[in-house]
Parts: C-alpha cells; structure tokens; sequence
C-alpha cells in the first residue's frame, strides 16, 4: 500500500508539470484545472507519507492505549452503528497489514499500533484541509474544496475503523488476561499443595 501511495504522488508531480507546461503553452483552461488536480493529488498523498513516517519515528507502535483520548465516547457507539461501520471497515485498505497480525504481534501491541494509526488519520484530515488555502495562490477554489473535504473524510473514515474496533479488542484482551491470571494461581496453589505434601512426607 505504502509503495502505491509513493507511485500515486510521484505520477501526480509529474502530470501536474505536464499539464501546467501546457496550459503555458496553449492558454487552454482545462489543462489548468488538471494541473490542480494533480497538484491536490500529490499534495495529500506526500502529506500522508510524511505524517506517517514522523509518527513511525517518534511513537514506533508504542502508543499507551489506556490514555484518555483514545476512549470510546457515550455517543460513538450509536454513531458507528448508524455508519454501519462493521459492515465496510474490512473492505478498506491497510498501510501495514502486518502490524496488524496476532502471527507476529500480541493483541495488545496490536491494539497499540491501532492507536498509532488513528493519529496520523487525524493527523492527516487536518493538513487535508489546510490544502483548501492553495486556492489562494492558484484560484479554482471548487477543486481545492472538493478535494480537501474528500480526503478529510477518507482519513476520518480509517478514525472511525480504529475508534470502533479498539473497545472490542481491549475486552477480548482483558479476557485473555484474566485466563493467564487464573492459569497462574491455579499453578501456585498446586505447587503449594505439593510442597505441602512433601513436608508432611518428611514429617513422616
């Protein structure tokens, strides 16, 4: 995914050349609006790319889920049901998928990596609309909207995904710790029964 996202920007740079160069030369207005429309393009695709990389870099998929901002709120349980959410988030695409992988990753570093994903979509939605100010320098305020607007809600979409998986995957995990809780006192209470035994056989 990632390499696509890489191919995207760079094809998107060199189109938007392409039909700048040609709007210079011939003065047609179409071609200025697909330069723009190349440029947007780039634009949000590098920006992920680079958001991504400065999160990797700084959080490393260490991110304290427990904290605050990452707890589910009274009304998004009801929002994500009326989303429907459950029913498209597996047909989205993943950066990572192996950050993802209970093969490689506990559940809860998965659970953290989650975390770290919601960050840089949020992230990303907001440096997607500061894309709208571009108008300002190159006008066609409609494509620069349009566009911005789209990819905020794209990124708010994989938001959506993480905030609503993350209440489910921390029950399952406190299920899983108490399991290994209970494995643990049922060997020590055992190892105390033998040890007990022992005694009383040397007693003897």
């Amino acid at each position: 995914m990632v390499k696509k996202m890489y191919a995207v920007s760079a094809v998107s740079l060199i189109l938007f050349f392409t039909f700048w160069g040609i709007f210079l030369g011939t003065k047609t207005d179409i071609f200025f609006t697909l330069g723009i429309i190349a440029l947007t393009t780039c634009y949000h695709f590098t920006v992920r790319l680079v958001i991504g990389s400065i999160v990797d870099y700084n959080l490393k998929n260490t991110v304290d889920y427990t904290r605050k901002w990452f707890k589910q709120r009274d009304f998004e349980e009801r929002l994500y049901k009326n989303l429907h959410v459950k029913k498209w988030k597996d047909s989205m695409p993943t950066a990572d998928e192996n950050l993802f992988l209970l093969s490689k990753h506990t559940l809860e570093q998965i659970i953290s990596a989650g975390c770290q994903a919601e960050i840089v979509h949020e992230l990303c939605a907001a440096a997607g609309l500061l894309a709208i100010f571009l108008a300002i320098p190159f006008g066609d305020l409609w494509v620069f909207l349009v566009t911005s607007l789209g990819a905020a809600l794209y990124d708010l979409m994989f938001v959506a995904i993480q905030r609503y998986n993350r209440p489910h995957l921390i029950k399952t995990l406190k299920k899983q710790q108490e399991r290994a809780l209970k494995k643990l006192r049922a060997k020590e209470n055992q190892n105390a029964l033998k040890s007990d035994l022992e005694s009383e056989g040397n007693d003897d």
